[in-house]
């Protein structure tokens, strides 16, 4: 694909996420260890968690080519008990402290608050916390910088999340077979929400 046609750039923390995309997306080709080829655009990922990797390679991406739509999509830990593994959301409600930012929903899939930090929450208690100050459903380390980032950048852009674990259930790699199952069955509209 020539840079000049590609229409959106999804960008995944781990290269974990990022599989489990590529496996989805049409004409989807890796390029090279850490980036996939798609119909439409690309697939990135920085292989590490947090503010600082994520930035960094969305300034090189953007660099690279213009692109109508960003897209974060990855894993995230469920705050709330009612959550299962698998399940999938656009987050359009992100928080970072006592800052919060709201992202339009563009996508037919379930919409969450999320709740961005510093160091994981893997402790009951502390997603117990979370969810309680923030009213939020998910944590993550990326989804609200993500979303500052694309302010005032004139692209549209949407944070899809897959719940990874919850407070019972640690965080573990290969993700479990739920994650994937949920993402070919809901294929058709994450495809959708890729597309705006």
């Amino acid at each position: 694909m020539n840079p000049s046609e590609r229409k959106t750039l999804i960008l995944s923390p781990f290269k974990a996420e990022a599989r489990l995309l590529a496996g989805i997306l049409p004409d989807c080709r890796q390029t090279d260890a850490t980036s996939w080829t798609f119909a439409g655009g690309r697939l990135a990922t920085a292989n590490a968690a947090g503010c600082a990797p994520l930035i960094a390679l969305l300034e090189r991406e953007l660099a690279r080519a213009g692109y109508l739509r960003v897209i974060l999509f990855g894993a995230a830990g469920a705050l709330t008990p009612d959550l299962q593994i698998g399940q999938l959301f656009c987050c359009n409600t992100l928080i970072y402290g006592d800052r919060k930012l709201d992202l339009p929903n563009t996508t037919d899939l379930p919409t969450a608050a999320i709740v961005t930090v510093d160091q994981p929450a893997t402790t009951k208690e502390s997603r117990e916390q979370l969810a309680t100050k923030h009213n939020a459903s998910l944590v993550d380390m990326e989804s609200f910088f993500f979303a500052e980032a694309l302010q005032g950048r004139g692209l549209s852009g949407a944070v899809i999340r897959f719940v990874s674990d919850t407070a019972e259930q640690a965080f573990v790699l290969p993700f479990p077979p739920a994650v994937k199952a949920n993402i070919g069955k809901l294929r058709n509209q994450i495809l959708r929400a890729i597309t705006g």
